[in-house]
């Protein structure tokens, strides 16, 4: 990915101003945080004299946040699904660590680029905010990808309580992109490949343990007592 991809393509200045202002918001948002970051400043951080060029293009804040991610996500997804595809052709969809390296590969090769660092900070920032419930918008996005990659996640759990499948979705996205943004932190971290690798190859065995892990009877019995309530 070299550039932020807008949701709908627009030409002229317009669509440049459009841009301009995913990319200023993008950068300041996973900077920064959400509401930390005032709509004027992301207008000031464009080069928009217009205070209400945002308002024009977007609507509001949640409109802003919603396009980035619609533009960025879809520009992994597509990527997602081509290796998702791969892997049903190849036979693999018993193979939970072959599901979710075609799951997150295609973004966790984003990691030695700036927009790639960009894009990891801001979804992180997203997913610490209150307003946003992003491990359930992934989940119920209908980007391809997701959802296919998704359907064979559950399909390899196998019998697992539905109710801690989906929980463990949820924790498995969040684990994701928390320990992506931490490890952008490194000063290192768009350069050296090796411990990228590492790091990397080591989430995916993470991943893979929490998502197989026996159920507990303590789990079951919170599960039983929070269905009750």
């Amino acid at each position: 990915m070299t550039e932020l991809e807008a949701p709908e393509k627009t030409a002229g200045k317009r669509g440049d101003t459009r841009l301009r202002l995913m990319q200023a918001a993008e950068r300041l948002f996973g900077e920064r945080g959400l509401h930390a970051v005032t709509l004027k400043e992301i207008n000031a951080a464009a080069g928009q004299r217009n205070e209400s060029a945002l308002h024009y293009h977007f609507g509001s804040k949640t409109g802003l946040v919603d396009a980035i991610l619609n533009a960025r996500v879809g520009a992994v997804d597509r990527v997602r699904a081509a290796r998702v595809e791969a892997l049903i052709a190849a036979g693999l969809t018993d193979d939970l660590k072959a599901i979710i390296r075609a799951t997150f590969e295609p973004l966790t090769e984003l990691l030695d680029t700036e927009e790639g660092v960009r894009f990891v900070r801001f979804a992180a920032q997203v997913l610490n905010d209150p307003d946003f419930d992003l491990p359930t918008v992934a989940l119920k996005s209908g980007f391809e990808g997701i959802s296919r990659a998704n359907a064979l996640i559950v399909a390899a759990l196998g019998d697992l309580v539905p109710e801690v499948a989906v929980q463990r979705q949820r924790l498995m996205i969040e684990m994701v992109l928390t320990s992506l943004a931490l490890w952008t932190r490194r000063p290192d971290a768009m350069t050296n490949e090796p411990a990228r690798r590492f790091f990397v190859e080591s989430l995916f065995d993470a991943l893979a343990g929490a998502l197989q892990a026996p159920v507990s009877p303590e789990t079951l019995a919170a599960l039983r007592a929070a269905s009750k309530g």
